[in-house]
């Protein structure tokens, strides 16, 4: 579906004359609508499990949490859009979940914890790179420092969210433990092709 639509796009820009009849255009427009799209799926899919779940506000701080840390400290993906849209609507929920049933019972000592275990990961895995977007040695440097510091800002909020008792913002502690789980995973996978 999405490369369906995808594709339509494209066609649509190149009879309007807007992009040139080429592959390497065509390639670069569609694969640029596919992650648009995919992405813009997977707010909705959030923001609807949010929604259904009776955490609605909490989807909307998890995605204020994870677009951007995700963005820089990259992770495990999918290979297809409908894998990535099922993977995130479960673990998303699979998180509101464990977030419900220890919310109440979370400690300053295990938000720290949790923030601590997410920027050892970030530090020493970050950024795992995406097949699709390489990174020279520079963008590797700057995507390591705004994933530590937006973890930073992030776990401090969470932090802080648990000692004024603001059950809303430990979503982000959640959140940054789920963003290194999948950088664990990303760079499982890779070591694994590495030794294949």
């Amino acid at each position: 579906m999405i490369k369906h639509i995808s594709n339509k796009l494209v066609r649509y820009l190149i009879s309007s004359e807007v992009i040139d009849d080429n592959a390497d255009c065509i390639d670069y427009y569609r694969y640029g609508f596919e992650i648009t799209i995919s992405s813009l799926l997977n707010i909705v899919i959030i923001l609807i499990i949010g929604a259904l779940m009776h955490h609605f506000l909490e989807s909307v701080a998890f995605l204020l949490c994870f677009i951007p840390v995700r963005q820089f400290t990259g992770g495990y993906h999918a290979d297809t859009y409908l894998k990535c849209n099922a993977s995130f609507a479960i673990l998303f929920s699979l998180l509101i979940l464990i977030f419900s049933l220890t919310v109440n019972y979370i400690t300053d000592y295990a938000v720290l914890a949790m923030i601590i275990f997410s920027l050892t990961v970030f530090i020493s895995e970050c950024p795992v790179e995406n097949p699709n977007k390489k990174l020279n040695n520079d963008q590797k440097k700057r995507s390591k420092k705004i994933a530590v510091l937006l973890g930073t800002i992030f776990g401090i909020l969470g932090l802080i969210s648990e000692i004024k008792s603001f059950a809303l913002g430990l979503i982000f502690p959640y959140t940054l433990v789920l963003i290194s789980l999948l950088v664990i995973v990303a760079a499982l996978k890779k070591i694994r092709e590495e030794e294949a």
